[in-house]
């Protein structure tokens, strides 16, 4: 993937994903990683690692980002529903107590992390200031259970079906993403704590993949949600099941030899073709708009190397 075709993701969440699995890409190719000796070992299971941390990065920033957009919208916290409001109080209660004890933070550390929870907690009988923690997760690690719980908050019907059938209309299917979390944890930790662990090619050449489409789903499942909480849509907050992969359409734009194509989900034909990409992109966003249309775009190959959902930064 070219480093070129990074620059249209709007958030700095999304970038710095995109940009940590081409880096990730581009080491694999290395013949220090992939060699049969001790060293390639070492940098496969040092890789393995940080693979996993993208991952968990990119949630955790993408949710900072969501909560600020939550939050600069209409909705009070006496319109949340109970399961939000206790994952708003009782759960971020838990979680910075957790976070607190793992941490090393002296007093001038700690404060703005102390603010900031004391200023959501405060916020309960108006506007919302929800922390990210909200939807975050109290051990050190994030497991498949936490992303669950995130986007099940976020009305997120059956999440590992819904990431799967984004998978699928993307064209990047993934049969069982929460056994593919799992893996990647497992993996992770056996690294972490095994000196001796052996990681083979074939697994770790197929992880930046992986991580591309489960943060790919869930950040447009909860993006598209975010947007219905920003408006304070009822019809959202009474269905715990809003968000399914039913609720979306996609709009693609497509890499050809010279040229670049805006394609409809479903059509054969292309909407538009120009040599411009920017411009196609551009334009493409702009018909996306309060349509819950994703505008995803894929290389010559028709995998998926950027995506945007124009209401949520």
């Amino acid at each position: 993937m070219s480093s070129s075709l990074v620059a249209t993701v709007p958030g700095d969440s999304r970038r710095q994903f995109l940009a940590g699995l081409e880096a990730l890409r581009l080491s694999l190719d290395s013949q220090l990683v992939s060699g049969s000796d001790a060293v390639g070992s070492f940098l496969r299971r040092g890789l393995t690692i940080v693979s996993y941390n993208l991952l968990e990065s990119f949630i955790s920033t993408r949710l900072d980002e969501i909560a600020n957009y939550i939050n600069s919208g209409l909705t009070h916290f006496i319109d949340l529903p109970d399961k939000l409001q206790r994952a708003a109080t009782v759960d971020v209660m838990r979680f910075a107590n957790s976070r607190m004890q793992r941490s090393r933070w002296d007093p001038a550390s700690a404060l703005p992390f102390m603010t900031s929870i004391g200023e959501s907690l405060a916020a309960s009988s108006g506007p919302l200031k929800l922390s990210p923690l909200t939807w975050q997760w109290s051990g050190s690690n994030m497991i498949a259970d936490d992303l669950h719980r995130a986007m099940r908050l976020f009305h997120v019907a059956s999440p590992w079906q819904t990431i799967e059938m984004f998978s699928n209309r993307t064209g990047h299917s993934m049969p069982d993403p929460k056994t593919t979390v799992e893996s990647l944890l497992r993996e992770r930790n056996l690294c972490a704590h095994e000196s001796s662990y052996q990681v083979s090619n074939l697994w770790i050449r197929a992880v930046p993949y992986q991580l591309q489409v489960i943060g790919m789903g869930v950040d447009i499942a909860i993006s598209v949600s975010a947007q219905e909480m920003h408006l304070a849509n009822s019809d959202f907050f009474q269905d715990i099941n809003w968000m399914s992969s039913n609720r979306i359409q996609f709009r693609y734009v497509q890499q050809r030899s010279r040229t670049w194509a805006e394609m409809m989900e479903g059509k054969t034909r292309a909407f538009r073709v120009g040599n411009d990409k920017d411009s196609i992109l551009r334009e493409a966003i702009n018909r996306a708009r309060g349509k819950h249309q994703i505008v995803v775009v894929q290389n010559e190959v028709l995998q998926p190397i950027d995506w945007i959902y124009p209401e949520v930064p």
